[in-house]
Parts: C-alpha cells; structure tokens; sequence
C-alpha cells in the first residue's frame, strides 16, 4: 500500500484550510456595531432624524440586564429613545426582522418592518401600515385574536397570516418586556 499520495493529499487540504482560515480572519468585519442604512431609514421613518447609535454593552450604559439573545441590536437615537431590532418567527422561521421604538413610558412607539420573507400575498401583509399601528401605545402584553379585539390589548388578526400576526405580536411582547426589565428611567 502506498501512503506517499493520501500524505500529500492530507497535508496539501490541511495548507488550503489554514489559508482559508486566515483569509477569513484577515477581511471578516464585525457588523454589530453598524446601522446599515436600511437600518437608519427604518430609524427615521419611527422616531426622526437625528444620530443613532447601537448599543454593545448594556451593562455599560446602565441597564439592568445584558443583551437578550432575542434582541438583534438595541439602537439609541440622540434624545434617548430606544428601539430594538428583533427578528421573530412567522410562518417562516426568521421570517420577520422588525424595529420596534419605545415611548419613554414603556409603551410602543412605532414599528417598522427591516425585511420580510413570508408568504407573498399572505404572511407580507403584517407589513401593512394600518395593522402595524394597532400595536402603537400598547404597553402590556399584545394577543392576537381573529375576531374583533374586545380588550384594549387585543389585535385582530391579519387574514391569512395569523402566524405572521402572532410573529408580530411575539416581537411587540420582547420588547415590552425587555424594555421595562431594563430599569430605563426618563
């Protein structure tokens, strides 16, 4: 048996993914800490323009608790009002990365949808502006009905999308949630 071919084999991989691995080193850029501009329109479209800034390390900024694995950034606009990017499950899984800004008060500001992969026809019509706006003002937690709300916390449904809706409604809830275990005083 002739072991001289399966070494120069082992040894020629081995090389060629230690290179890859350095050239992955060499160019990979760390995007926590960026606002795309995607990110920045969705920003102002909620609270204004102004400067924005994510933050990193919360405990360093004074909040009460370290970063849910639920929440994709935590964004400050100048003023001081938050917003979360949170990526929630639909129909698809992932399927709805949202920006969800806070009033001062605990209660949502605003939401806007960052990107979207449900259903076409179906699952993308939570990104309609009335049905994002049942959401504004709520600072308990949102439940999704398919009748009509009798409760102040209640969203009815959008038609063919109760999983995008209840997407939606899991997303407001982390933020809610979140929000006030921070310990933000304004």
């Amino acid at each position: 048996m002739n072991i001289k071919p399966t070494l120069v084999l082992t040894v020629v991989t081995t090389v060629i993914a230690a290179l890859l691995i350095a050239a992955h080193n060499l160019t990979y850029v760390d995007t926590s800490g960026i606002i795309t501009d995607k990110l920045r329109a969705k920003c102002e479209e909620l609270m204004g323009s102004g400067e924005y800034s994510i933050i990193t390390d919360w405990q360093t900024e004074g909040y009460l608790i370290d970063k849910p694995d639920s929440i994709q950034k935590l964004i400050r606009k100048d003023d001081g009002r938050l917003a979360f990017e949170i990526v929630a499950n639909g129909y698809n899984k992932g399927g709805l990365d949202l920006l969800i800004s806070m009033n001062g008060d605990g209660s949502v500001g605003g939401i806007a949808v960052v990107s979207i992969t449900e259903t076409p026809g179906l699952g993308t019509n939570v990104n309609d502006p009335g049905f994002l706006s049942l959401f504004g003002g709520l600072s308990t937690d949102a439940v999704i009905v398919k009748k009509t709300p009798s409760e102040t916390n209640e969203v009815e449904a959008v038609t063919g999308a109760t999983y995008s809706s209840k997407g939606v409604a899991s997303a407001v809830n982390t933020a809610i949630r979140v929000y006030s275990e921070m310990g933000v005083s304004r």
